[in-house]
């Protein structure tokens, strides 16, 4: 006879899909807990930087952050990441901390290498938002990546504030320029297929994990 879970769908497989520094930092640690509850749902876990499209890749959930287009997906609001440009206190020393939008034409600025990534950054200068072009010696396909080489030294760094919460409370990581990326903002969203249609497990999983994500968001 199967299980009063089986019976009502909370089991099987679900797939999801985040970025690297979202799910290691904010969906992992949720993961032993949910398995507490519904120890017979699978969690396939892709982490990637690159847009994944839910349709061809068979995923039932994937985690955005920035702006969404335009799609037949429903999505859950999971909180605002404030994008903050932050160096290693030994960076610092040695290159010095820029003081304005123009100083970072003298710094080595880390990026992205993904197709929808550009070589600019958002900062307000003189009460508007214009894109900065900055350049650097990295260009990378995952925030982790930029976060490990900005703790070694080797630039400056945009990052979202909950990928360097933890640098900045202990001192790894010193923040710059805050008066310049203050309304540098983007959402974070779960992005899933249908909605009252979507299989038990999914909304299993969302009703677990989007009111903690949202708590992590806002801490």
């Amino acid at each position: 006879m199967r299980s009063q879970q089986d019976q009502f769908g909370q089991d099987g497989t679900v797939r999801i899909n985040a970025s690297v520094a979202f799910g290691a930092l904010a969906l992992e640690p949720l993961l032993p807990e949910f398995w507490d509850a519904y120890p017979d749902i699978v969690v396939d876990l892709s982490l990637s930087d690159e847009l994944t499209d839910l349709y061809l890749d068979r995923t039932d959930v994937a985690f955005r952050v920035g702006p969404l287009q335009d799609s037949n997906l429903t999505a859950r609001h999971i909180g605002t990441a404030r994008r903050k440009i932050v160096g290693s206190p030994d960076y610092l020393s040695r290159f010095g901390t820029p003081q304005s939008i123009d100083d970072l034409d003298r710094h080595k600025c880390l990026g992205f290498n993904f197709r929808r990534a550009a070589p600019v950054w958002p900062l307000q200068e003189k009460g508007r938002i214009a894109d900065r072009i900055v350049r650097g010696p990295l260009l990378a396909n995952n925030g982790e990546t930029v976060r490990r080489l900005t703790l070694r030294g080797a630039g400056l760094a945009r990052l979202g504030d909950y990928h360097v919460r933890d640098d900045l409370k202990a001192g790894r990581l010193v923040e710059v320029l805050a008066h310049a990326d203050a309304q540098d903002e983007e959402e974070i969203h779960a992005l899933y297929l249908g909605s009252k249609q979507a299989p038990q497990r999914v909304r299993v999983f969302l009703d677990f994990v989007i009111p903690r994500l949202q708590t992590y968001m806002r801490a």
